[in-house]
């Protein structure tokens, strides 16, 4: 659980011109102004303008550390306390199938920061998975509609903890409350291709602001570099001027293009939303599994939810 006060580090959501706050070490207020966007085009869903984005690569971590980011397999997903990570669905299609839920043989490392992993499914610790293990998978549908691409993923032991984390690895939590286009974002993605030639492998960060917000996805556009196949199940944070915020919004899902893995410069590219029916989604899961519920940390932060 976390204090009353960290609860309240977010404040304002929701509207254009929003400020988030965030107290820092010395007790200073720091906030980040957005800007606005274009309204969205009607009739698919999809703002018009481009907006410029900062891609920069993450060879082993995140910059300022983790913040619950952690290699599944050739994606990326969030670390929610130690029991659990939330990702895209569509992750799992070769080694599920049409299944829903099952166990898959894969390996699960956790970047701490920019030179330091955790194998969270065996050993050794700190450092990446050599060996390929079950884990336990529900996901909520086959593909990759953005709308529904979730899915969680959990020790094969029921209950059981992932290794060699500890509470503060993970992300705090998520947020589930709402969103204006210019929400300034962070995204974290285990890409499998880059035209600078970084190959597979290779965590990548990128920040800046959406392009239009969805009932239960939203929109914005790929950079200089490409957004790729591998980059699904890459959290969203809140982004604020202290460095990188520890609470989720969003998943990478998919792209807006077809027949093709990348988006290239320019194109558009969906996330998956965290809201109210995500979470009740994400408790569903739990309690399959036997964990206690995601909780809101107080009584007046209703769209803010943490995990043990």
């Amino acid at each position: 659980m976390i204090s009353d006060q960290n609860s309240k580090l977010f404040r304002g959501m929701g509207g254009p011109g929003l400020a988030w706050a965030r107290l820092g070490a010395a007790g200073a207020l720091l906030a980040v102004a957005t800007v606005g966007c274009s309204a969205a085009d009607a009739s698919d869903d999809v703002s018009d303008e481009p907006i410029a984005t900062d891609m920069q690569e993450v060879r082993a971590g995140t910059p300022g550390g983790g913040v619950g980011t952690v290699e599944i397999g050739g994606c990326t997903g969030t670390l929610l306390g130690r029991h659990m990570i939330l990702t895209a669905a569509h992750c799992f299609d070769s080694s599920l199938g049409t299944a829903l839920s099952g166990l898959v043989s894969t390996r699960v490392s956790y970047a701490h920061d920019g030179g330091t992993w955790s194998c969270m499914t065996g050993s050794p610790s700190n450092d990446k998975c050599q060996v390929n293990r079950d884990i336990f998978v529900h996901r909520y549908q086959v593909g990759w509609d953005a709308k529904y691409d979730l899915a969680v993923a959990f020790t094969s032991t029921i209950g059981g903890a992932f290794q060699n984390v500890t509470a503060s690895d993970a992300a705090d939590g998520f947020y589930t409350g709402e969103l204006s286009p210019a929400e300034p974002y962070r995204l974290y993605g285990r890409g499998y291709e880059s035209p600078s030639g970084t190959g597979g492998g290779i965590m990548r960060w990128m920040e800046d602001s959406l392009n239009w917000v969805g009932e239960r996805h939203f929109v914005t556009d790929a950079g200089w570099d490409r957004i790729c196949k591998g980059d699904s199940g890459g959290p969203y944070f809140l982004r604020d001027a202290g460095g990188p915020t520890k609470w989720t919004f969003g998943i990478q899902s998919n792209m807006e293009t077809s027949g093709t893995q990348c988006v290239d410069e320019g194109d558009k590219f969906r996330g998956m939303r965290l809201n109210p029916f995500r979470a009740s989604q994400i408790n569903d899961y739990r309690a399959d599994r036997g964990l206690p519920p995601c909780v809101h940390p107080s009584a007046s932060s209703t769209d803010f939810w943490v995990c043990q």
